[in-house]
């Protein structure tokens, strides 16, 4: 009996430490291929054959669709350039440039891959061919849940999010691509009940 017992503690603890260390694993991104340009993190091979089997992994687990190698690359950031975490209860200015692309889109995710539901009649997400640029050709955006002159990514909610740039057709979607890319610089501005 006391063997049985003890062989039952095993694969309890042999279970809960295997489960614990496959999500941390999956969590932090281990042997991950990604690359960071300022804030924004990608990573070109997850769509591919040569993805890591972490990557492969968390994907799966999210039921995430991720772009072939000459599909595009998705970027995303969960901090602005201060390193704090994006707040919905904050606005922010996203300026700079982007690297050539056919179609880009810019969206705000909820931390567990929700698209955040601006409201009715409120825009959910950004597509270039809708875009305003300045004459130097500098993007700027507003994220906020107030409504901003030009480009404006409508925000709703208290929370964390996450901004998601997805570049299609684009040279940057592989890894010989990303050198000298400029991506979106994200500012705070101000914060309301935080």
């Amino acid at each position: 009996m006391r063997s049985l017992i003890l062989l039952l503690a095993a694969v309890a603890i042999a279970l809960g430490l295997g489960g614990w260390s496959a999500r941390r694993a999956l969590g932090s991104g281990a042997g991950s291929s990604s690359i960071a340009i300022g804030v924004w993190r990608a990573d070109p091979l997850a769509g591919s054959a040569d993805a890591s089997p972490y990557e492969k992994a968390r994907l799966s687990q999210i039921g995430d669709l991720t772009l072939g190698i000459g599909e595009g690359i998705q970027f995303k950031t969960f901090t602005d350039g201060s390193g704090a975490p994006l707040r919905r209860e904050c606005s922010y200015e996203l300026s700079g440039g982007l690297p050539l692309a056919r179609v880009w889109t810019l969206a705000a995710f909820t931390p567990d891959g929700r698209l955040v539901q601006p409201g009715d009649g409120r825009p959910g997400w950004l597509v270039s061919r809708n875009l305003l640029r300045r004459e130097d050709n500098v993007v700027v955006v507003a994220a906020s849940a107030e409504a901003r002159p030009g480009n404006w990514l409508a925000l709703s909610g208290t929370g964390s999010f996450a901004l998601v740039l997805t570049l299609y057709d684009t040279p940057a979607s592989t890894s010989s691509g990303v050198g000298g890319v400029e991506l979106l610089k994200v500012e705070r501005k101000a914060c309301t009940g935080v």
